[in-house]
């Protein structure tokens, strides 16, 4: 089944469309090996471009880029985010289902709600949107399909959503190549993009670093200590996965926590948050509370059975909830081919 994946006005416009063939990306204009931001190389990538690798032939295209002729990509199942300004009216043409419809003419078209933060003045247009497609997915793998938003935007949606794994990440690949029983004793600060997600990380990672004589890893800075530097997927994996302890108090409760799911990836333990996948994978350190979190951390500091124990469970999760294998059972369901 070949599967692509297409956007329509979204934040990650700036990422070129590829194709996937013999299992590498290339770039669509120029026919190149390809890889951008979140990809390790041009053989593997993750989060929502990883349904490109599920079989092959799949492809990526960034509408913005098409103004005239699609490519002749030939989708069995197309799963379409369109959630910014491809819903605005002077750009609905461009960015319809009816475009793709009628040069895909066998596609299945997956409406995907990448964002539930669709602006007002957009949203009567991103309903119409998910009502064109032939189905619906939201990623949620536990509380997040509860939220009222949801609730709200199934009101008005002709059929059911149907609920997948945020993390359609080829998860053999990510343990083959940073997974690791050998750990340093040391922290690693994760500090989202959005600030008001950041909350106490930093302060706290360095209270139990000075308290503990733990080392603390983070990011690197530019020549201003405030703004952090620009790192490829690659890169920063390679630079927090070596820690034990992955701080993340993130207190954003709408948010699925991908990045959790790599910690549990790579064998790291996950202390802090309430993001929906801390709560999955590390329910002991799902909160936002620094005295249970102390009292948290130093009992795995001091038990390795501790320690082995909450790495187990969160890998047995992962695999249970997330990865390729779980969104490709889902997604079959989704288009009614179980």
């Amino acid at each position: 089944m070949k599967i692509c994946v297409f956007f329509g006005g979204a934040a990650s416009d700036n990422i070129k469309s590829f194709y996937v063939k013999d299992g590498t990306m290339y770039d669509y204009k120029n026919d190149n090996p390809h890889i951008f931001q979140a990809a390790y190389s041009s053989e593997f990538t993750t989060q929502i471009w990883n349904y490109c690798f599920m079989d092959e032939g799949g492809c990526f295209l960034n509408l913005a880029e098409w103004e005239d002729e699609l490519p002749e990509c030939n989708p069995d199942v197309i799963i379409y985010a369109n959630e910014r300004w491809g819903l605005d009216e002077e750009h609905w043409n461009k960015y319809s289902v009816k475009r793709l419809k009628d040069k895909y003419t066998n596609a299945k078209i997956v409406g995907y709600v990448k964002e539930t933060t669709v602006p007002e003045h957009r949203f009567d247009n991103w309903i119409r949107f998910l009502n064109e497609c032939d189905t619906v997915m939201a990623p949620s793998s536990g509380h997040l399909k509860d939220l009222p938003r949801y609730k709200e935007i199934q009101s008005k949606l002709n059929n059911p959503i149907n609920f997948c794994s945020p993390c359609p990440d080829n998860l053999d690949f990510i343990y083959d190549k940073l997974y690791s029983n050998e750990k340093d004793n040391a922290i690693f600060a994760y500090l989202p993009t959005s600030h008001h997600r950041r909350a106490n990380t930093y302060e706290f990672a360095r209270y139990i670093s000075q308290k503990y004589n733990i080392p603390i890893v983070e990011k690197p800075a530019n020549n201003s200590n405030e703004v952090k530097q620009h790192m490829s997927w690659k890169d920063f994996v390679e630079l927090w996965s070596p820690c034990m302890y992955h701080f993340n108090l993130d207190p954003d409760v709408t948010q699925p926590g991908i990045q959790a799911t790599l910690v549990a990836n790579v064998g790291s333990i996950n202390i802090g948050g309430m993001n929906e996948s801390h709560f999955l994978l590390y329910p002991e350190t799902a909160n936002c509370d620094p005295n249970k979190l102390e009292n948290s951390f130093v009992e795995y500091l001091n038990n390795p059975e501790k320690r082995f124990a909450v790495v187990e469970y969160a890998w047995n999760k992962l695999n249970e909830l997330y990865g390729e294998k779980v969104v490709m059972r889902q997604l079959l369901n989704a288009i009614g081919e179980k």
